[in-house]
């Protein structure tokens, strides 16, 4: 159903002390939001989400923590045309750093309503899964997204 909001619980078959949440989320406007997140006791720890058509702030300062790649992007605001990819950084809030999808390895850049854009959601879920080591296959019938 439209807009398509789902969590699944993906448990590990070599370390059951931890589970994780694959988050998938759609707006009316075509905003897409895929989430993953590691589940400890009653804690969610946010380790990646990847933001198409929604802006964000990060913060404005620099810790010791904070990787270099993520340093020219302080205190930069995305537009809701900015895609960007949300990483966990110790000693900040979930996900409160981002950079331009353009700037990260994540492959799938773009998503416009011009494209089939049914069959590019498909492929970023697919595209989500690899990068975050999903090894169960996954299979999208893209006539019912």
């Amino acid at each position: 159903k439209f807009p398509l909001n789902e969590k699944f619980e993906l448990l590990s078959d070599k370390d059951d002390d931890f589970t994780f949440l694959f988050e998938i989320s759609q707006s009316k406007k075509h905003s897409i939001r895929l989430n993953f997140h590691c589940q400890e006791n009653e804690s969610k720890i946010g380790l990646l989400r990847v933001d198409y058509n929604s802006g964000h702030k990060n913060p404005e300062s620099i810790s010791p923590f904070l990787p270099e790649k993520f340093h020219a992007f302080a205190g930069k605001e995305f537009t809701n045309k900015e895609h960007h990819v949300h990483y966990h950084i110790d000693g900040y809030k979930p996900l409160a750093w981002a950079i331009p999808i353009i700037n990260d390895d994540f492959k799938i850049k773009e998503i416009s309503e011009d494209d089939d854009f049914n069959g590019t959601f498909a492929e970023i879920i697919l595209q989500f899964a690899k990068t975050i080591n999903i090894e169960t296959a996954i299979t999208i019938n893209k006539q019912l997204l």
